[in-house]
């Protein structure tokens, strides 16, 4: 059975079901939530950072640019500027399933009440936005992806990056998510804290630890679960194993020492 390490590849069972895995050395990580954290041990080569009242410190930025950034936005940026400080620059992949919710739910109420639409505003909540705002207070010139997620969710980042990692030696992968406006939970399962993740990802065989990854099309009709919590959770109680139901798959992940 071939092995393609740091990208995507697909093997036949017998069943004639389809398998994808995915191999990765996880240089390192970075974790923010809006929540205390109960201490204890984590995953290896990472970091939390502190809970800071609520609020991700940006102290790194001036305060005309903190002052302009959302609480969601604050968390992505601090995660990809120690990832960053720790690994240098890199071509980045950002993920979120609804970015700034509270910012375009404000502009759509404004416009059902026939408001006028602020630019700055408008542009501040577009999908991209935090990806953009990560990459100029970082003063990158290196591509970075902006994702929604898709079926896949969060693992949609990690086949972003194996394909990013045919032709870069790393890839910053950074995912955030906060809670949805009150009007849209009776439809939508969400995050409820806000919480930013970034790891720095390279081939695998690499030094550090192994993160491997196995997709399965999902063949029973089964609910989805918060596959982004669980593996937060893991990563806050040094958990090396689990799976996960997506929409349409079932992944799996392993994280193993060097």
């Amino acid at each position: 059975m071939a092995k393609v390490t740091g990208s995507a590849h697909t093997d036949s069972a017998e069943s004639g079901a389809k398998e994808s895995r995915l191999s990765f050395t996880l240089q390192h990580w970075c974790l923010w939530q809006s929540e205390q954290s109960s201490g204890g041990t984590h995953w290896p080569d990472g970091e939390v950072l502190p809970y800071n009242g609520g609020y991700a410190d940006v102290g790194f930025l001036p305060m005309m640019q903190s002052r302009r950034l959302s609480p969601l936005a604050r968390a992505a940026c601090a995660v990809a500027h120690h990832c960053r400080e720790k690994s240098g620059d890199m071509p980045s992949v950002f993920v979120s399933s609804h970015g700034e919710s509270h910012y375009y739910f404000e502009m759509l109420q404004g416009m059902a009440a026939r408001e006028d639409v602020s630019p700055s505003r408008f542009s501040l909540c577009v999908h991209n936005a935090i990806a953009g705002l990560s990459s100029f207070h970082s003063a990158s010139f290196l591509p970075y992806v902006a994702l929604a997620g898709g079926t896949e969710g969060m693992f949609s980042a990690f086949l972003e990056a194996a394909g990013m990692l045919l032709e870069t030696p790393q890839v910053l992968v950074v995912w955030y998510e906060q809670p949805l406006p009150e009007a849209y939970r009776p439809y939508l399962s969400a995050s409820e804290t806000t919480w930013a993740l970034a790891m720095v990802l390279t081939g695998a065989g690499g030094s550090g630890c192994q993160l491997r990854l196995t997709r399965r099309p999902g063949t029973t009709p089964l609910a989805s679960q918060d596959c982004d919590n669980s593996l937060i959770r893991a990563i806050l109680t040094n958990q090396r194993r689990s799976s996960c139901r997506s929409d349409r798959s079932i992944w799996q992940w392993e994280l193993s020492d060097a």
